[in-house]
C-alpha cells in the first residue's frame, strides 16, 4: 500500500474526503479482529486542517463522538489518524424516521456529541455537519470528520477562512469567500444541525437555506405528517435553528440539547400543540377534533366569530383596554365559560374551552393562570 504505518493492515478503500485518503484497516499483529477507519492526508496544503483535525479528535472523548484509537505520520511523513469503524455507514444510508419521538431521541444524542465539543475548555466548532459526517456504531449516532473545524484560542483565524461546509447545509454568514466579521460558530452549527433534523425525517435536503423555514407554511412537518400532530414541536424548534440572522437563533448546542430535551418530553408524554391552527384529535373518542368553543357555540348578544379566531399576544396582553378591537371576542369566551359553569355573575378570567366536534369532550384552559398571565405560550 505504499506509504502505509506498518501497525496497520490494508482491507479496502473508501470514498475520499476534502483532505484524506481512507481505507478500512485492522492491526497488522493479527491480535485485534476488529476494523477500524484510518485517514491519511493526500494534500500537503490542507495539513494545517488536517493537524486541527486530529487535535479536535484527541480532546474530544463522549459516546455521541467519533473515537480516535491512534495518531500518528506514516513512513513519509504524512500525518494519520484512526478511529472506530461504523459498520452501519453513516445517516445518508439510514431510513428516514417515520415518527417523531424516535427520531427526536437519536437526535438529542447527535446535538450532546456536538454540544461536548462547544463546551470543551477550547470549545470546538465542527462547521461540517451534515448527514454523511454523522455514522452509525450500531444504534449510536456519532459525529466525525472534524476536517474543518475551528478551536477557540487557535492561531487560525475564523474570520479569514471561507466558505465553510456543505451547500445545503453551511450557514449562511459562512458561505462568501471570506467569513467577515464576528460571525458566532456555535450558531452556525445550530443552523447545520436545524437541517439535519429536517432531514431525518424526510430524507430531503431543505434547499430553503435563505429564508426562515417559519415563513415556508408547505415545508412544515406537522403538514406532511398530519397523523402526527406533535411534529409541531419539531417544526417549532427548527424555526429557530435555521434563522438566516445567527442573533437570532438558538445560540449553541448546549441550549439546543435542553429545547431537544424538552420536545422529547412533551412528546413522550403525549402532549399537545398549543395552536388553535394545528388540527387536534380527541382524547377521549379519538373520531373528532377539538374546535375553539367560541367559535362554535352561539351567545346570544355576542358575535360569531370564524374558525378558528383567537386574539394575537400582543392582543391578550391589553385584554381590558377598552380601545381594544379585540374586545367582543374577550366578552364572547367569557360568556361561553358562563354558559358552562351556569352563572354570570362568574369571573372566569380569561377562558378558552375546546370542545371535541365528534363526542363533545371538553378542554378547558384558563389563559390568565399560566406562568406569564396572559396565554404567552399558545398560539397565535
Amino acid at each position: 500500500m505504499g506509504d502505509f504505518p506498518a501497525k496497520w493492515s490494508w482491507v479496502r478503500d473508501l470514498p475520499e474526503g476534502g483532505q484524506g485518503h481512507t481505507f478500512v484497516v485492522r492491526s497488522a499483529a493479527g491480535s485485534d479482529a476488529k476494523l477500524y477507519v484510518l485517514k491519511r492526508l493526500k494534500n500537503p496544503n490542507r495539513r494545517e486542517y488536517f493537524v486541527r483535525e486530529i487535535q479536535a479528535c484527541m480532546s474530544l472523548n463522549h459516546p455521541n463522538v467519533l473515537k480516535v484509537v491512534e495518531h500518528g505520520e506514516t513512513p513519509k511523513g504524512k500525518p494519520f489518524l484512526v478511529t472506530e469503524y461504523c459498520a452501519r455507514g453513516s445517516l445518508n444510508d439510514h431510513k428516514k424516521f417515520a415518527d417523531p419521538g424516535t427520531g427526536m431521541r437519536l437526535f438529542h444524542e447527535i446535538v450532546a456529541g456536538v454540544a461536548h465539543a462547544h463546551a470543551h475548555v477550547k470549545p470546538i466548532y465542527h462547521l461540517d455537519l451534515k448527514p454523511a459526517n454523522i455514522l452509525l456504531a450500531d444504534e449510536t449516532p456519532v459525529v466525525g470528520d472534524f476536517g474543518i473545524c475551528f478551536i477557540e484560542d487557535n492561531e487560525l483565524n475564523m474570520t479569514s477562512e471561507g466558505p465553510r461546509g456543505s451547500m445545503y447545509y453551511c450557514a449562511p454568514e459562512l458561505r462568501g469567500p471570506k467569513i467577515e466579521g464576528n460571525s458566532p460558530p456555535a450558531a452556525a452549527d445550530v443552523y447545520s444541525l436545524g437541517k439535519v433534523l429536517y432531514w431525518l425525517f424526510t430524507g430531503d435536503v431543505y434547499d430553503g437555506h435563505e429564508d426562515d423555514y417559519g415563513d415556508l407554511p408547505n415545508r412544515k412537518l406537522a403538514r406532511l405528517f398530519p397523523a402526527f400532530p406533535q411534529f409541531a414541536f419539531v417544526d417549532e424548534l427548527v424555526t429557530q435553528m435555521v434563522r438566516r440572522n445567527p442573533d437570532q437563533r438558538i445560540a449553541n448546542a448546549n441550549d439546543l440539547r435542553d429545547r431537544v430535551q424538552q420536545v422529547v418530553r412533551r412528546i413522550e408524554a403525549g402532549g399537545r400543540v398549543l395552536d388553535l391552527k394545528v388540527s387536534q384529535q380527541c382524547l377521549y373518542c379519538a373520531n373528532g377534533h377539538y374546535r375553539a368553543a367560541h367559535d362554535q357555540i352561539h351567545v346570544t348578544g355576542f358575535p360569531q366569530h370564524g374558525n378558528p379566531k383567537f386574539p394575537e399576544i400582543d392582543k391578550r396582553r391589553v385584554r381590558d383596554d377598552a380601545t381594544d378591537p379585540q374586545k367582543s371576542l374577550y366578552a364572547t369566551m367569557q360568556a361561553v365559560a358562563r354558559t358552562f359553569f351556569g352563572g354570570t355573575h362568574l369571573n372566569p378570567g380569561m377562558p378558552l374551552f375546546l370542545v371535541c366536534d365528534y363526542c363533545g369532550n371538553i378542554q378547558y384552559f384558563r389563559l390568565d393562570l399560566t406562568q406569564d398571565g396572559h396565554g404567552e405560550n399558545w398560539r397565535p
